[in-house]
């Protein structure tokens, strides 16, 4: 009996031994990232950046120009005068340290205003207003007008010929670019003026609006003559780009829209400068 008893206390402490928690060791995190970056700027517009660092395995950047990057040396362009803030980001295991220093460029890049289509699109920076071609040879005097979605050099409907829309609303309205401190445009429609900010691409030869648009025509008995969608965007082809005439086009194609629209300008006065 003492040993059948022996043997039963002896099942109850195993029993009990396995049922205690087993505590693991904690990991072992490190220290947080320590760090610091140096801003070499002896090309005022062409700025080297180059972080160094402990406990990070990860550099990433925000260059306060709208740009990001990563890695622990950044070629940054910087084309217009001003102040900037570049934020340092270090990701380690222990943490993230965040490291921020002011840039101040102190001049726009000379060179800017010379590069193809930005320098006629802005008349070397000093800005440039485009207004309705409305004698435009080349349409018969159509200054907006319906294209085949698939060539937009293939004219299909002229809507100020039919008098349709709302064309005395719009046949006034402008749209100014310049470089004052940025890629500016601004659009002016019935007395009002809306700015944005542009990105040209002379390779690919688009040119992007953002946050206005283009002078536009409004619904037509009930139904719309552009895709929203499409305009939304604010992406258009570049037809057209020198010092007396831009064309944009923007293909219009959906379930709903097969077609393109096409918008000629020429520079506010005859000379072509502003």
């Amino acid at each position: 009996m003492k040993r059948i008893s022996y043997i039963l206390t002896l099942i109850a402490v195993v029993i009990l031994s396995s049922c205690e928690p087993q505590m693991d060791k904690a990991p072992e995190l490190g220290s947080k990232p320590t760090g610091d970056f140096s801003i070499d700027n002896t090309d005022p517009n062409h700025i080297k950046l180059e972080a160094t660092y402990e406990n990070a395995f990860i550099v990433a950047w925000d260059l306060g120009n709208g740009m990001k990057a990563q890695g622990a040396t950044v070629d940054a362009y910087y084309p217009f005068s001003g102040t900037y803030t570049i934020q340092c980001i270090l990701d380690g295991k222990a943490g993230q340290t965040l490291i921020e220093k002011q840039l101040t460029v102190t001049k726009t890049d000379p060179e800017l205003a010379q590069k193809p289509g930005i320098k006629e699109l802005t008349n070397e920076g000093v800005g440039r207003t485009w207004v309705f071609y409305h004698d435009n040879p080349d349409m018969d005097g159509a200054y907006f007008y319906m294209t085949a979605n698939y060539d937009w050099d293939e004219f299909w409907w002229d809507p100020v010929a039919d008098d349709c829309c709302s064309t005395p609303e719009i046949s006034e309205d402008s749209i100014r670019f310049d470089l004052d401190g940025a890629f500016n445009y601004t659009v002016y429609h019935n007395g009002e003026a809306t700015k944005g900010t542009f990105i040209y691409n002379d390779e690919d030869k688009t040119l992007q609006l953002a946050d206005a648009n283009l002078p536009y025509f409004e619904i037509n008995q009930e139904e719309e003559l552009l895709n929203p969608d499409a305009f939304a965007t604010g992406l258009f082809k570049v037809h057209t780009l020198q010092d007396d005439q831009l064309w944009l086009w923007q293909d219009q194609t959906s379930d709903d829209y097969d077609y393109g629209w096409m918008w000629v300008f020429i520079p506010s006065n005859s000379s072509g400068s502003d």
